[in-house]
């Protein structure tokens, strides 16, 4: 696989995570529209869940997009 495509995958997967991390984040301050929003699929305990699950896999994405991004390029 050329870099260009895994640069671009991880890129896309970076901005998932952080989407799913602003999500679950609004899902702990304000529960109550967020679980309103999403059908009650998103309750505040979830969310808690989640935030606390996504930080890991979120570092380890960022710090790659970081390091392909900052990696010279070959002509």
């Amino acid at each position: 696989m050329a870099w260009w495509n895994i640069r671009k995958m991880v890129g896309w997967l970076l901005l998932v995570l952080a989407l799913l991390l602003v999500i679950t984040g609004l899902g702990i301050t304000d529960y109550r529209t967020v679980e309103a929003a999403t059908f009650g699929l998103l309750p505040k305990a979830l969310a808690f869940q989640l935030h606390t699950l996504l930080w890991i896999p979120f570092l380890i994405v960022l710090a790659g997009h970081i390091i392909l991004t900052c990696r010279p390029k070959s002509k």
